[in-house]
């Protein structure tokens, strides 16, 4: 037996407001244009060698610090906080891309990325103050290893990226980390669109 349509409708209305009151969220790095276009410039080289995948578009390039995924956005405001509690207690720092990787295995890889060959105690603090404030807000902790990168590409069957690992990674701009970013993540058809929710300057007081 059919439902009614005023039933159907009352059915979607309502799951389209609880959908509505949930975002889905990460706390990043940004990097400058000048970053971004460099790697654009390793990722076409590296997408010569290796072919067909989801290669990330420029824009959207960035340095994950934590992934949030969907929260009911009565838990913004905590989250503002946050980031500006962590931010001012890090000052910044600089990183140097010029290394390229494959998650989980380099021979059965699922992610293309590139990242910092030595590793960077000012993003790791970084990394364990957000997960420390986080798990204070009731985030269940995050058991991946904090490795910043830069994510190139994505692929639905592993890939052995051989071909491009052994090779010299172009000179990439270094990366000056001057703030911490909680950014929305919107996945539509046509990729995901990022947009910065609020800026803090590391090391400061107040939203960028």
């Amino acid at each position: 037996m059919s439902r009614p349509r005023s039933t159907l409708f009352s059915i979607l209305g309502s799951l389209a407001a609880f959908y509505n009151r949930f975002v889905r969220l990460f706390f990043c790095l940004e990097l400058s244009a000048e970053v971004r276009r460099a790697l654009a410039d390793v990722a076409k080289r590296c997408q010569k060698a290796l072919g067909e995948g989801n290669w990330v578009p420029e824009e959207n390039y960035h340095l994950t610090v934590r992934f949030l995924g969907e929260v009911e956005d009565g838990k913004l405001p905590e989250l503002l906080k946050l980031g500006a509690d962590v931010a001012k207690k890090i000052p910044p720092f600089s990183l140097t891309l010029d290394v390229l990787g494959g998650f989980p295995a380099a021979k059965r890889a699922r992610v293309l990325w590139v990242g910092p060959r030595e590793k960077s105690p000012e993003f790791l603090r970084l990394v364990e103050l957000t997960e420390e404030f986080l798990q204070r807000l009731g985030f269940p902790p995050e058991e991946k290893e904090a490795l910043p990168h830069v994510t190139l590409a994505r692929f639905k069957i592993p890939r052995d990226l051989s071909a491009v690992l052994g090779k010299e990674v172009p000179a990439i701009p270094r990366v000056e980390v001057e703030s911490l970013t909680l950014m929305r993540s919107e996945l539509r058809p046509e990729g995901a669109r990022y947009t910065p929710v609020s800026r803090w300057p590391l090391g400061g007081q107040n939203a960028l």
